[in-house]
Order: structure tokens, then C-alpha cells, then sequence
């Protein structure tokens, strides 16, 4: 093995531990925000949690991304693949949130004076 692989492989290991750790704590996070704003009624805390939990998502992604590290080919096509699970991701979340605030004005529509 050459020194750039080996190289590789600790950066790669290096980045798996730091990337479980920050799915531990996003999914801490998510919990917290969305049942904090459950009970606030706020758009704003839900819609954060909900964020840090596709930031578990997205993490998982890159775990199984960085599973192929070793192989370029795999490593190209799997990284194409895990943008597109981001992105769609983010508009799962946009479209959770315009759901949630459509249903909170339904449930709770004051009348104007």
C-alpha cells in the first residue's frame, strides 16, 4: 500500500467517528426541537428538528458513502447518489414544515375583528 492510501483510510476513519458522533447529537437535537415545539406550537422549533434529524439522514448518507471510500468508481457513482438523497431531503423538509403551518392555521383560526 502507498502512503496516500494509507492515508486515506485514517482520514476516512477519522471522519466516520467524527460523523457518528454528530448523528448522536443532531438526533439528541431533533427530538428535543420537535418535541419542544410541539408544545410551544412553533413552527420554528419544529421545523428545526426536523432539520437536525434529516442532518441524521444526510450523515448516514455519508457513512455509506465513505463505506466505498477505497474504490473510486464506487466512490463517484455512490457520491452522484448521496446528493440526491440530500437534496430530497431538504424538500421533504420544506414541504413538512408548509404542511404544519397549513394545519396550524386550520386548528387554530381565530376570527378577525
Amino acid at each position: 500500500m502507498s502512503e496516500l492510501t494509507i492515508a486515506r483510510e485514517a482520514i476516512t476513519h477519522r471522519g466516520k467517528r467524527v460523523e457518528y458522533f454528530t448523528m448522536a447529537w443532531n438526533s439528541l437535537e431533533g427530538l428535543i426541537g420537535i418535541a419542544a415545539g410541539v408544545v410551544a406550537g412553533s413552527v420554528s422549533l419544529v421545523g428545526f428538528g426536523i432539520d437536525s434529524l434529516i442532518e441524521v439522514t444526510s450523515g448516514a448518507t455519508l457513512l455509506w458513502r465513505m463505506s466505498v471510500d477505497a474504490d473510486a468508481e464506487r466512490r463517484e457513482r455512490n457520491e452522484r447518489l448521496s446528493l440526491r438523497i440530500v437534496g430530497v431531503c431538504f424538500l421533504a423538509l420544506a414541504r413538512i414544515i408548509h404542511i404544519f403551518e397549513d394545519n396550524k392555521s386550520l386548528l387554530c383560526y381565530k376570527h378577525v375583528d
